[in-house]
């Protein structure tokens, strides 16, 4: 003779833990199954034959509890049965076979709001708080009449310590994340800082991170060199600096051939007027050197006069 028992559990969860961590840890099957405590083997499995059609597509398992059924554990044995996972959008549904006729259908939801959602209509009689996410366990299950109150009190004990772990887990993994995501941030934030100044408008506005690689020019024939220089700037070959002041010896003259005077530069102007005055020969400091024959009639011009008075 069977009896069928209905009962619903709510766990509130403590802030801080969002909604889809939750879920992401109700469809892992696997963590779910190793969380319970009386579960002490587990197996994958094809659909059994006593399955219905709408359970063939659900994941199978065969799990083994290990049952103290004296206080203490005196008095302990193993059960084997059968167990489908089905996820849904707001939880997930398990459909247990055990032996003795039991069934168990067990419906896990993550209720409840977060600040800032609006606020859902709560069902009334079963505890659940007006404010923040809690699971909700939905549990129909069917079994013999006289031991449907061991069942239950098993149940509800193995499924308690399993929120308490799953809470904790959940907590442990959201504390984690948000930890690590300021120190990820940061370093993000120093990449680009160093990148930034390393880095320029490229040709097309976009920043470039390499510099430009040189560019050939040909200074002699025959001679390449490479140069970073950009395209419209005027690159001159290298010549060695020259003393004015220094008095080169006739033997040097050969070797300063090799190495002539470093280029000068002149405005446009001053280079035309100096090139007026040295074809002239009268402008101070040109190539004719025009102070110099004002200086011979000078000279010329004062021996005459001394000899004009020494003949006198």
């Amino acid at each position: 003779m069977s009896k069928r028992t209905t009962f619903t559990t709510i766990s509130p969860l403590p802030a801080g833990i969002t909604r889809e961590a939750v879920l992401d840890f109700l469809h892992n099957h696997v963590e779910m199954i190793d969380l319970n405590p009386l579960i002490k083997e587990r197996h994958r499995i094809p659909a059994p034959s006593h399955a219905p059609p709408e359970e063939h597509g659900c994941a199978w398992y065969s799990l083994t509890d290990e049952i103290s059924y004296l206080p203490g554990g005196l008095v302990t044995g193993n059960v084997s049965y059968t167990c489908c996972f089905h996820d849904l959008p707001t939880g997930m549904q398990t459909h247990c076979y055990a032996p003795m006729g039991l069934e168990i259908r067990d419906k896990w939801t993550v209720a409840g709001c977060l600040p800032g959602e609006p606020v859902e209509p709560v069902e009334l009689g079963i505890g659940a708080p007006l404010l923040g996410l809690y699971i909700r366990e939905d549990v129909d299950m069917r079994c013999n009449v006289f031991t449907s109150s061991f069942v239950k009190k098993t149940l509800k004990k193995s499924h308690g310590l399993l929120v308490d772990r799953l809470r904790s887990k959940v907590q442990q993994a959201s504390s984690s994340s948000s930890s690590s995501s300021p120190s990820v941030a940061t370093a993000h934030q120093r990449h680009a800082s160093q990148t930034s100044l390393l880095s320029g408008p490229g040709p097309n506005g976009a920043s470039s991170h390499m510099p430009p690689p040189p560019r050939p020019v040909q200074t002699q024939p025959g001679q390449t060199h490479y140069t970073n220089a950009p395209v419209n700037q005027t690159c001159l070959p290298y010549r060695p600096s020259h003393s004015k002041s220094s008095s080169t010896s006739p033997g040097d003259e050969a070797q300063n051939a090799t190495y002539p005077e470093p280029l000068g530069f002149r405005p446009a102007a001053a280079l035309s007027t100096s090139s007026q005055y040295s074809d002239t020969g009268s402008q101070p400091g040109g190539l004719g050197g025009g102070s110099g024959n004002s200086n011979s009639n000078s000279n010329s011009n004062s021996n005459s006069n001394s000899n004009s008075n020494s003949n006198s």
